[in-house]
């Protein structure tokens, strides 16, 4: 067995490599939020979410269609962008919203968006429409809103419409997720090389400009205002 064809071997395990990194940094971010380790959980899941990126982009610069690739990608992003977001939501309601009643029906709806996100990943991965747009949220863009949310409330900045002061919200962010995950909304996606470079360096310019000016709440703004776009692209399709 030659060295190049070892070579080559490994190297077409990659994408695996860092699908796996995926599910080991989103199994560890839930072990830190369980110990209230907030910063840690939330750099933790931004490492997943380059894994999450450069798993697909590598695997499909190298040529592999590999089963089990699609598989392992979607039961990571179930840990990392289904109960990792899920545990933040009720984390949210618990740690930041007074002692508010109804923590009950918090950890209900969070759950049920960690289901809605399960069936989001399971209709993907049968779906034979082309990849160059998402149809629904992602998972891992409804784990980015979440994140958002907990950063900005985590920073303690009052900006008037907290958990504390809206504790409805607890319920509101995970029945936004369960729509969103669902609606057949047709959003730019990353898969296509041109509209996907376009549309990444779109969003992380506008993140990084709304982070600046209006701090972290840009980010879970971010996303409802990219699913918003969806949802008037589907009004102008239906008319």
């Amino acid at each position: 067995m030659s060295c190049t064809f070892v070579l080559m071997k490994l190297v077409r395990q990659i994408p695996n490599a860092l699908t796996l990194t995926n599910l080991l940094l989103g199994t560890m971010a839930i072990i830190a939020l369980t110990n209230a380790l907030v910063g840690t959980a939330m750099l933790l899941m931004a490492g997943s979410l380059v894994a999450d990126v450069f798993d697909g982009a590598i695997a499909r610069k190298l040529g592999i269609a590999d089963g089990l690739g699609i598989q392992l990608d979607s039961l990571a992003d179930m840990v990392t962008f289904g109960v990792l977001p899920a545990m933040m939501i009720f984390y949210c309601g618990a740690r930041y919203g007074g002692g508010m009643p109804g923590q009950e029906m918090i950890a209900i709806f969070a759950s049920l968006s960690a289901v809605s996100a399960g069936l989001r990943l399971g209709r993907f991965n049968i779906d034979v429409r082309p990849r160059e747009y998402f149809w629904g949220l992602a998972t891992p863009a409804g784990g980015i809103l979440v994140a958002g949310w907990l950063w900005a409330q985590h920073t303690g900045r009052d900006y008037g419409f907290g958990v504390a002061d809206m504790p409805w919200l607890g319920v509101a962010v995970p029945v936004f997720l369960m729509i969103a995950f669902q609606i057949p909304l047709k959003l730019p996606g990353l898969k296509s090389p041109k509209a996907g470079i376009i549309t990444a360096i779109a969003l992380a310019v506008l993140t990084l400009v709304g982070i600046f000016t209006l701090g972290p709440i840009a980010v879970p703004a971010g996303i409802v205002a990219y699913v918003l776009l969806g949802l008037l692209n589907l009004v102008i399709r239906w008319y």
